[in-house]
Formats: C-alpha cells, sequence, structure tokens
C-alpha cells in the first residue's frame, strides 16, 4: 500500500477539526436577536434567563460586525475516532465569507503527515499541506484540496461533507453565529468578573435548547468570555455526540488585525476527487 492510502484518512479528520473549532454552532442558523430588546427570541425558556446577560451577549455580537478579523489559539477535544485533541493558531476573517490560515498540531495526524499541518480555507475550499511522503506520491503535490460544494456534487453524498467539514459550509461561520445560538439559551447567565491574559472580563454561559442545537449533538453549553470593548474574546462550546463528548475552546487576540489568506499555487495541489480516483484506480 502506498503511504497515501494511510495518510488519507488523517486528512479528512483534520479537515474535520480544522472545521469543528470555528463552526460548531453552523446547523442552528442565525437569528436577529436586537428584534427584541427584552430577549423574547432567546429560546423556549427565555424567561428564565437573565435580561442583563443576554443584554451584554447581544452587545457582543453586534461587536463583531465591526471587528471582523483576528489571530486566535483554539484547542479542540474530541473522541479518539475523530481525532483526538488539536491545537490550532492562525488568522480568521468573517467580514463577507469566511477566510481563514491555520496551523494545526495534534493526533489528528499519522505517519508520512506533519507533527505540524497548514491549512487553508477559503471561499468554501479547504487546503491541507500534507508533507513530502504525501507529495511524492503525485508529482511534489504536498496540499490536497477539498472544494466541498464539488464533493457533494459528485458523491451525491452530503454525510460526506458533513464528516470532512463538521458543518462549516451551512452557514457564515464565525463569532456571530456563536453568540446568537448562545442567545437562544433559556438559562443564560452572568458568572463573574474574571481576569483574562491580564486583562478584565466578563463570563457568561447557556445551555442551548435542544431544538436548537446542532443536530446529533447532546447537553450542549455555550461559555463566553467579553472583554471591556464589548468583543467576545474567548468562545468555549462543549456538547455530547454519538462517539462522545466533545469541546472547543477559542480564543481571540490582535482585533482587527489584517488577514491575507491565498491557496496555494495550482501547481502544488491535487483536488480530493482526483485522489479518490487514483486511489480507487490503484494509483
Amino acid at each position: 500500500m502506498r503511504p497515501t492510502a494511510r495518510i488519507l484518512p488523517a486528512a479528512v479528520a483534520t479537515a474535520a477539526l480544522l472545521a469543528a473549532t470555528a463552526a460548531c454552532a453552523g446547523s442552528a442558523g442565525s437569528r436577529d436577536p436586537a428584534a427584541d430588546p427584552a430577549g423574547s427570541q432567546a429560546g423556549s425558556g427565555a424567561d428564565s434567563a437573565s435580561p442583563a446577560a443576554a443584554e451584554a451577549v447581544r452587545a457582543a455580537a453586534e461587536s463583531t460586525e465591526e471587528i471582523t478579523s483576528a489571530d486566535f489559539d483554539a484547542v479542540v477535544s474530541s473522541p479518539d475516532a475523530a481525532g483526538g485533541e488539536v491545537t490550532m493558531t492562525g488568522s480568521l476573517s468573517w467580514a463577507d465569507e469566511l477566510a481563514m490560515d491555520v496551523t494545526l498540531d495534534g493526533e489528528a495526524t499519522a505517519p508520512g503527515v506533519p507533527d505540524e499541518v497548514s491549512a487553508v480555507w477559503l471561499d468554501g475550499v479547504m487546503y491541507l499541506e500534507m508533507g513530502e511522503d504525501f507529495g511524492a506520491g503525485f508529482d511534489g503535490r504536498e496540499w490536497l484540496r477539498m472544494d466541498l460544494a464539488n464533493i457533494a456534487r459528485e458523491t451525491g453524498d452530503e454525510s460526506l461533507v458533513d464528516v470532512m467539514s463538521f458543518g462549516l459550509e451551512r452557514a457564515d461561520q464565525d463569532p456571530r453565529e456563536q453568540l446568537d445560538l448562545l442567545l437562544g439559551s433559556p438559562d443564560l447567565e452572568r458568572i463573574g468578573e474574571e481576569t483574562l491574559d491580564g486583562a478584565t472580563v466578563e463570563h457568561y454561559r447557556g445551555t442551548i435548547a435542544p431544538e436548537d442545537a446542532p443536530s446529533g449533538t447532546e447537553e450542549y453549553l455555550i461559555d463566553v468570555w467579553v472583554d471591556e470593548d464589548d468583543f467576545p474574546v474567548r468562545i468555549h462550546q462543549s456538547y455530547e455526540t454519538d462517539e462522545g463528548p466533545v469541546e472547543s475552546e477559542v480564543t481571540y487576540r490582535n482585533l482587527g488585525s489584517e488577514v491575507a489568506v491565498e491557496p496555494p499555487p495550482e501547481d502544488s495541489v491535487i483536488d480530493f476527487m482526483d485522489l479518490l480516483g487514483a486511489m480507487e484506480s490503484g494509483f
């Protein structure tokens, strides 16, 4: 078996975990929390949520319309079958469409794949730099391209796309999406004042109602830490899946930093569908 055949599962796991960091709340859809200042849009149990906490989270959501880029650090912890624990660092823009340039390090890698994997997300396409061993089988092309819309069209299997992207293609995945989801919590509350990286922040928490949570998840909890400028500088999400518990935490820094995301050179890329075809033909 050529090394590529062993590397492919790691590529898919890596792609899913990358997307999970930005997209855990993807299938819940977006709301207009400003439509009701009293917070009546905060789900079926909204009467038990704190109006003051809802107002603070609403202000944080609105701040993400003014600041639409940042550097970030993230950790995703999931069951071994889904890739284990992966740490990430990079830059992210959510002004129009999601754009992301990130380095991953963790258990999603495999023999022949570098310990650190560079990844780019742009225009609904994910690129993963798989390393020299991978490229050796494809004329030196070390980048794997995953065009999710094309994969869905060619395979007719939406579930495959969901596995690879963790739902990232279904919505604009930015901090506001996650805060809008939190505003639907029936028990949104202020935890209190804390210190984060030397700065004073306010900590809020809420449990997502089952009807609002992404499909396939249970016991969905979101924590957010908001700085003095009403920006959500950290978002932590945890939930149960059929395979076990999943947690993700993203910390934003250098708010408003310029994010320039470019795809890798075309001659360094092999498309996922071409890779599948090569594997089916036995190379």
